[in-house]
C-alpha cells in the first residue's frame, strides 16, 4: 500500500469518528404533543350517574277490603284521567256465615213488621183520644164539663201522641237495622252488583302494577303505581362537599342516556339532608341528591332510566384556556411547560375556575403559547424538544 492511500485511509478513519461523536454528544429531543392556550368558552361541572323519575308519582291502593279482579294493565300503558284501573268484590262468604246472615235479616224484618204494628195502633189510639178531648172542650164552652174533665183529655192526647212518635222513632231503627242486615249480605255469594270501581286520579303512564292475579286484598293494599305524563326528572347524588357549589336554576346537560345528543335539565333543589354511601372502593362517602326537572324529554325516555349528568356550577365566555392535562402541582403553586424555540420553558401559572378539560389562566401564560400536554418525568427545564404529529389546541 502506498503512503497516498495510507494517509486517504487514516482521514476516512477520522472522518468516521467525529461524525459519531458528534452523533453521540448531540443534545436529544424530546418528542412531546402540545397544545395552544387560547380564548374560549369554559364550562365548570360536577359529573356524576343519575336516573331519572317521574315527576308526580301515585300509587292507587285498593280503598276497602275485597276480592280483586285480574288487573289487565301492563307496565307503560297510558290511562286517561278517571278511568277504572281495577274493580274490587265484596269477598265471599262460607254457607253457614250466609244462612247466618240470612236468619239476622228475618229476625230484623219480624221485628219491623212488629214496629209497624205498633205505630198503626197507637196511630189510631191518638186520633181517637184527640177527638174525645176536641168534643170535651166544645161542651165545656156551653158550660157542660168542668175544666178538669177538659184538662184531662188534653193530657191523654199529649201523652198519646208522644207514645206515637216513640213508636214510630221505633220503626225507624227496625228500617235501619234491616238495611244493616240484608248490607251483611251483599257480595255474600260474589254477585258484580255490588263492586267498587278504582280509578285513576290523573291521566297518566302505568309503571307497575302490584297486584296482577285475582285475590283477597285488605284496605290500603297497593294496586297500581302511575306516573303524570306532564315530564320527567333526574336525581343525582353528589358528594356533600360538591353540593354545596350547586344552587336551584344551575343548568344540567346529560349525557349517556342512549341518544345522540344531550339532553338539556335545570336543578330544581339541593335537598337538604345528606346520607352515607359506600362507594365501590368500600369508602363511605357523604352523598347528596340533586334533583332536576328535565327539559323537552324524548317519549322514549322512561322512568329509572340510568343517564350521566353534568350540574354547570361555573360558566363564562371568552376566557382564557388551558387544558388540564398540561397542568401539575409543584408544593402549592400550578405549573405547565411551554415550548419556545425548540426548548421546554418552566411556568408557575396562575389559575382561576377549573373544569374536567380545561382551566382559565389568570397568569403566567399568554393566548398563542404551545403547552406540552402531559408532561413526563424525563422533561425538564431548557430541554429540546420536538412537537409531535396530532398536536393542537385545546
Amino acid at each position: 500500500m502506498t503512503r497516498q492511500r495510507k494517509l486517504l485511509w487514516i482521514a476516512a478513519a477520522a472522518v468516521v469518528v467525529t461524525v459519531a461523536v458528534l452523533i453521540m454528544t448531540r443534545p436529544v429531543r424530546l418528542d412531546v404533543d402540545v397544545a395552544t392556550v387560547d380564548y374560549d368558552t369554559l364550562r365548570v361541572t360536577i359529573e356524576e350517574e343519575g336516573r331519572t323519575r317521574a315527576r308526580d308519582r301515585y300509587t292507587i291502593a285498593a280503598p276497602v277490603t275485597g276480592r280483586l279482579a285480574r288487573i289487565t294493565l301492563e307496565e307503560g300503558d297510558t290511562v286517561s284521567a278517571d278511568a277504572t284501573v281495577a274493580r274490587l268484590f265484596p269477598v265471599p262468604e262460607d254457607p253457614r256465615a250466609i244462612a247466618a246472615t240470612r236468619a239476622r235479616i228475618a229476625a230484623a224484618e219480624a221485628r219491623h213488621s212488629e214496629a209497624a204494628a205498633r205505630v198503626e195502633q197507637l196511630a189510631a189510639q191518638h186520633e181517637q183520644v184527640v177527638r174525645e178531648a176536641e168534643r170535651r172542650k166544645r161542651v165545656f164552652e156551653t158550660g157542660g164539663l168542668t175544666r178538669e174533665l177538659v184538662e184531662q183529655a188534653a193530657l191523654a192526647a199529649a201523652t198519646a201522641g208522644r207514645s206515637l212518635e216513640g213508636a214510630r222513632a221505633s220503626l225507624r231503627a227496625a228500617d235501619a237495622e234491616v238495611d244493616a242486615a240484608r248490607a251483611l249480605l251483599l257480595g255474600a255469594t260474589g254477585e258484580a252488583t255490588s263492586r267498587v270501581d278504582v280509578r285513576a286520579p290523573v291521566a297518566g303512564r302505568v309503571l307497575r302494577v302490584h297486584e296482577e292475579s285475582e285475590r283477597v286484598v285488605p284496605a290500603g293494599t297497593p294496586l297500581v303505581e302511575l306516573a303524570d305524563v306532564g315530564g320527567l326528572e333526574i336525581v343525582v347524588d353528589v358528594l356533600s362537599e360538591d353540593a354545596v357549589r350547586v344552587a336551584p336554576g344551575d343548568p344540567v346537560l346529560i349525557t349517556g342516556w342512549g341518544g345522540d345528543d344531550p339532553l338539556e335539565a335545570v336543578v330544581r333543589l339541593v335537598e337538604p339532608a345528606a346520607f352515607t354511601k359506600v362507594s365501590a372502593l368500600g369508602v363511605e362517602e357523604q352523598r347528596v341528591n340533586i334533583v332536576g326537572d328535565l327539559l323537552h324529554a324524548p317519549p322514549a325516555l322512561g322512568s329509572g332510566y340510568r343517564v350521566t349528568a353534568a350540574i354547570v356550577t361555573w360558566q363564562a365566555d371568552r376566557v382564557l384556556v388551558v387544558p388540564t392535562s398540561a397542568l401539575f402541582r409543584r408544593g402549592q403553586a400550578w405549573q405547565a411547560f411551554v415550548v419556545e424555540d425548540g426548548r421546554a420553558r418552566l411556568r408557575d401559572v396562575e389559575l382561576g375556575p377549573r373544569g374536567r378539560d380545561a382551566a382559565e389562566v389568570r397568569a403566567g401564560l399568554g393566548e398563542g403559547d404551545a403547552v406540552i400536554l402531559f408532561p413526563s418525568a424525563a422533561l425538564a427545564d431548557g430541554v429540546r424538544v420536538r412537537s409531535t404529529a396530532g398536536s393542537g389546541g385545546v
